[in-house]
């Protein structure tokens, strides 16, 4: 993949180290918590690893921290639309729908037969030579 000047800057290595050690750290004792002694163990074990290798070869850890940045990359491309598309059927067009059903025009624009659509102020805002020398 090509990375854009856009895209956020991939993690150092020792940050994705640190932060795998401690993921994995958390699954073992929740692992150890349920019993499950085999599996905490391996997870402990690879937990080690990760802690290992961020102290003496965080460079290893390279390839596996881009796997995990495409992958968040490709996550944010998929559901960044999904859930905007929730929000938007799911709170706008309802709100929409109630609006227009009770006649409601709050843009204003409906076409009226009138001369301007120009909305007079009441009290008039302050004078347009007040808005020279604005900075």
């Amino acid at each position: 993949m090509s990375y854009s000047s856009d895209s956020p800057k991939m993690p150092s290595n020792n940050k994705f180290g640190w932060f795998f050690s401690a993921v994995f750290a958390v699954i073992a004792l929740y692992s150890y918590s349920q019993q499950l002694k085999f599996f905490a163990a391996t997870v402990t074990i690879v937990s080690v690893l990760f802690v290992a290798t961020t102290l003496l070869a965080p460079q290893v850890l390279t390839p596996l921290n881009r796997i995990w940045y495409e992958i968040g990359v490709l996550l944010g491309k998929v559901i960044s639309p999904i859930v905007l598309g929730i929000i938007f059927f799911v709170l706008i067009t309802p709100i929409s729908l109630i609006t227009r059903l009770f006649g409601r025009d709050e843009l204003k624009i409906k076409k009226l037969s009138v001369q301007s659509y120009w909305v007079d102020r009441l009290p008039p805002g302050p004078p347009p030579d007040s808005f020279k020398n604005q900075f």
